[in-house]
């Protein structure tokens, strides 16, 4: 029989740095044909759309589904010789795995040294964000944009003490985006609220608030002028990245251009020769949810405090 654990269990068992690891892990299976993905699907139902995503880990034989709608996200996690292990609420395992693999991208595909970030956005996965950034030591200082500038500077204000780094309230984007080594955009905009324009030679952008056909968060320079283009799984990009799918329509950009993550995380560190920048496009998959729940799951049932349903 399953076991439920709750939201504030998932906080108490999953910190940022056994979900990194976790998730490179998960990732180099997945490069060696032992683990897989099912893409997300959405079917709208009046006012509210049904999501649906899904991986695999066949050494471990476990397997997990995330559904979600208008409410609390679940994840359903399974093993293959005794069936549903636990219902798992995962509004906060996504967000830290979503964190997670932004870092598992980046301490790949940023340069040697990097450290200076700008973020665009203020919101609880931008706080994620920048903690994943910190869990690999890829944080000396941030700088933050955010259209509502009381909430920005009370945002800037925390996470300094949080992080123990310099944090300061940027005036535009653009501001954030000046010199920095990591950009990171984490807003879900209709439109783009970065350009390629505003980067430093070599930088590294983590765009990963929109995962919608209909959301965009970077320009397409971003995407056609960068050395090199990433994302957790391309089957998905192709229902998902506005940023991509835009520039495959008119013709501009091709898929052979995009490189799966899992490629990424088990070669050696990109090779940067200081005058382009790299982008990782961040959509969020199911196997990140497996490798997440794994953690929470095994900690919860070494906790002894949970009982089947």
């Amino acid at each position: 029989m399953p076991i439920y654990i709750k939201e504030s269990d998932v906080v108490e068992f999953l910190d940022m740095p056994s979900c990194i690891q976790a998730l490179r892990d998960a990732f180099a299976e997945e490069a060696k044909g032992q683990a897989n993905i099912v893409p997300r699907t959405r079917w709208p139902f009046g006012s509210v759309r049904l999501n649906v995503m899904g991986g695999g880990e066949r050494a471990s034989k476990r397997f997990a589904v995330k559904a979600y709608g208008g409410g609390p996200f679940h994840v359903l996690y399974y093993t293959e010789d005794k069936g549903l292990l636990a219902i798992i609420e995962a509004n906060a395992l996504g967000a830290i795995r979503t964190g997670a693999a932004s870092a598992v991208a980046t301490e790949k595909m940023a340069k040697a040294g990097a450290g200076k970030v700008g973020l665009i956005g203020a919101g609880k996965q931008a706080r994620i964000q920048v903690s994943a950034l910190k869990a690999v030591g890829m944080l000396n200082e941030l700088a933050v944009a955010a259209r509502d500038r009381a909430k920005l500077e009370a945002f800037c204000a925390q996470l300094g003490k949080e992080l123990a780094v310099p944090v300061r309230a940027a005036a535009s984007a653009e501001e954030a985006a000046a010199g920095a080594d990591i950009v990171i955009t984490a807003t879900g905009s209709a439109e783009p609220v970065l350009r390629q324009a505003w980067l430093a030679p070599a930088a590294h952008v983590n765009a990963m608030g929109a995962n919608a056909a209909n959301r965009r968060e970077v320009d397409a320079d971003c995407v056609l002028k960068a050395s090199l283009v990433v994302t957790d799984h391309i089957e998905q990009a192709k229902a998902e990245a506005a940023e991509f799918i835009d520039l495959v329509k008119g013709g501009r950009f091709d898929w052979a251009s995009v490189k799966p993550l899992h490629q990424i995380v088990t070669g050696p560190r990109v090779a940067r020769d200081g005058t382009t920048h790299t982008l990782f496009k961040s959509l969020g998959v199911g196997l990140e949810d497996v490798a997440a729940a794994a953690i929470v799951y095994d900690r919860a049932m070494a906790s002894g405090r949970f009982k089947p349903l």
